[in-house]
């Protein structure tokens, strides 16, 4: 096991079933190591108990993903065990979507932090254990800067700092950005 395990309440994770479709984005409200099981509190109505499901977590030490089998529901908390945690290289990483919109308000240029005029505006298209994409409508980033990212998951105000290695132009003239994952707040 990964020594990040030790981090993951408060931690963001995204969750789709077995077929990689969508089922929520939330904060990981406890965890038991020993037993290897997360809690969360929302975003799990509707999926039955014995599911089987992938989960991303993003944590202070990174990023891990797991499959997991939702256990049961009591007063409002929905308990996951997770097993297999998977360390794939940042090419094999599965890419989840995210679409929540962010803002900008900072980023690092050499190693200095540079706060900028007017936070900008912008989309996390999708997020893996390794990375993020995000979409600016019309803000352009140099390559190797660093933004901090910051955007609310179920009222829980959540940062993410990530190295900018690849850009693309989109067809509506944004532009989207292939992030590394530094660290998360």
């Amino acid at each position: 096991m990964a020594k990040s395990s030790s981090h993951f309440t408060d931690a963001l994770v995204v969750i789709h079933d077995n077929e990689h479709k969508f089922i929520t984005q939330t904060i990981v409200t406890g965890y038991n190591r020993s037993e290897m099981y997360i809690e969360i509190t929302e975003g799990m109505e509707n999926v039955r108990p014995g599911t089987r499901l992938h989960l991303l977590i993003i944590h202070p030490d990174g990023a891990s993903e797991f499959g997991g089998t939702l256990k049961c529901v009591r007063q409002g908390i929905y308990e996951i065990p997770i097993y297999g945690e998977r360390i794939r290289d940042a090419r094999g990483a599965a890419r989840l979507p995210l679409n929540a919109e962010a803002l900008i308000k900072e980023i690092v240029v050499n190693a200095a932090t540079v706060s900028l005029r007017d936070p900008v505006e912008v989309t996390i298209e999708n997020i893996s254990k390794t990375g993020v994409l995000f979409k600016s409508p019309d803000l352009r980033f140099i390559i190797d800067v660093v933004p901090r990212i910051e955007f609310s998951i179920h009222g829980k105000e959540t940062i993410l700092r990530a190295k900018i290695v690849r850009e693309q132009q989109n067809n509506d003239n944004s532009y989207s950005f292939g992030c590394q994952l530094v660290f998360l707040e």
